[in-house]
């Protein structure tokens, strides 16, 4: 593995999100209260928010490792399914970084499967 010196600004920007369900990450339900039986739809909204995390490749990505080159908490966005796609909200979320960046073919020819 070789490496380069570099600086630069990694984007994301969040188009939608749909939690028909009102669960959180972890299949619960926001609002404390089981879900309703036969629906499975949770009777409180969500607060959604998102942590981007942007780490290393990895072909099983592991959350409870670190994040390599950084992390990103958004303010909460709305309730159960956010649509940003108006001009009214800035969504890019941003990793500035200036470090050695590892560079491999592999990576390079690689995609990250989620974030």
């Amino acid at each position: 593995m070789t490496s380069g010196g570099c600086s630069g600004v990694f984007e994301l920007r969040l188009k939608s999100f749909v939690n028909d369900y009102g669960k959180d990450s972890v299949g619960q339900c926001c609002s404390g209260e089981p879900p309703a039986p036969g629906s499975g739809l949770c009777s409180g909204p969500c607060r959604t928010r998102f942590r981007v995390c942007l780490k290393h490749y990895q072909a099983q990505i592991d959350t409870t490792s670190p994040c390599t080159f950084g992390d990103v908490m958004t303010p909460v966005l709305g309730e159960n399914s956010v649509h940003l796609t108006g001009d009214s909200f800035d969504n890019l979320i941003r990793f500035p970084f200036d470090f050695t960046w590892p560079v491999s073919p592999q990576l390079l020819s690689s995609s990250l499967g989620r974030l």
